[in-house]
């Protein structure tokens, strides 16, 4: 029970929810059988931390209506309802001893933004003729706007454990399947509207016998596929959670484990974002390449708190971010209950 990871399919800087695989222990294969976990949060901040582009230079029809502001601001306040749903197997790989499982996380989302906040990179069409005018990684606006609905569902066929006196390794390989409703001409979506891979290698080392104390590391590399609708790509990212805590065993049926740390992640955009549109100026070859070259980096530290019970895991995570670069910094709260069983009698 105290294995808690959970592969979200709503996110603040990227697909990937962070801050929801770096959960105390988090990093490690649970017990043979089924895990349901309902995991809330929210992420709200308002800040100068988004960029936006503004349509005030405009061609001739045809023309791009092109220019770029990398310190706009709005606001934005999400709330994410996950269903998680993982199977762990007795079953083996061969050769390699692995354990196998897979996952399936089912998100609602309810999401409100102001102003140049958004949940995406944006580029979109303006002007006659299909002229362009380019959005950076939040839609401009001036006023503000509201949804909630199922969001982009989560698959991960690949989930592989392996499990050592000290030490607990996972391997996964997933995707996003664009499910959430999209439209290419909104200034606000739940769904993303592209496909996302995602490859995940993470640990859980205890330093002593009893696995009281725990050092969690969990990394997943992003891919975006192209952006329906929209001449671009995203570029990929890098992701990192940590987790660092001790259990204390206690003396009682109804809770059994307190386990507090604390915890962490950061986002590192590794490639440049590809923007499929042929400039016809210097001033537009300009702000395509400023696009293009805007790479997200954000970093994130906090606290957790773990209930081990006789009914399950409750768990409460509190993340503060900092140090952030073309996206916006905020805060963000984790609540999670955690049910598993083996109704189906493996061993």
């Amino acid at each position: 029970m105290l294995a808690v990871k959970v592969t979200p399919a709503r996110a603040q800087h990227g697909d990937w929810l962070l801050g929801t695989g770096g959960a105390l222990a988090g990093a490690q294969q649970p017990p043979v059988g089924i895990l349901y976990q309902n995991m809330w949060s929210r992420y709200w901040g308002s800040n100068d931390g988004f960029i936006e582009s503004r349509s005030i230079k405009c061609g001739s029809r045809g023309r791009l209506c092109l220019s770029a502001n990398l310190n706009a601001n709005g606001s934005l306040d999400m709330f994410v309802d996950q269903n998680i749903f993982w199977l762990v197997t007795p079953f083996k790989i061969p050769w390699i001893e692995a354990t196998y499982g897979a996952l399936v996380d089912i998100p609602f989302a309810i999401v409100d933004a102001s102003r140049a906040a958004t949940l995406e990179p944006i580029l979109t069409f303006s002007g006659p003729r299909s002229s362009y005018k380019i959005m950076g990684p939040t839609l401009t606006s001036s006023g503000a706007s509201t949804k909630g609905s199922i969001g982009d569902i989560y698959f991960e066929p690949i989930d592989l454990g392996w499990h050592f006196r000290h030490l607990d390794l996972i391997t996964t390989g997933g995707f996003l399947a664009p499910i959430g409703p999209y439209n290419s001409k909104a200034k606000l979506n739940i769904g993303y509207g592209h496909w996302t891979g995602l490859l995940g290698l993470g640990g859980v080392f205890y330093p002593d016998a009893e696995h009281t104390w725990s050092l969690s590391i969990f990394s997943h590399y992003e891919m975006y596929a192209s952006q329906e609708g929209r001449p671009y790509t995203l570029g990929d990212d890098a992701l990192l959670e940590w987790a660092a805590g001790k259990a204390f065993n206690l003396p009682s049926d109804i809770v059994k484990q307190l386990t507090i740390g604390a915890v962490g992640y950061a986002q590192w955009q590794t490639t440049d974002n590809q923007v499929n549109v042929s400039p016809t100026t210097s001033f537009e070859s300009t702000v395509i390449h400023r696009l293009e070259e805007a790479q997200i980096r954000i970093y994130s530290a906090g606290l957790a708190i773990q209930l081990l019970t006789k009914y399950g895991l409750f768990a409460l995570r509190y993340y503060d971010e900092f140090g952030a670069n073309v996206t916006p910094s905020a805060q963000q709260l984790m609540f999670s209950v955690t049910l598993a069983g083996n109704p189906l009698g493996w061993r």
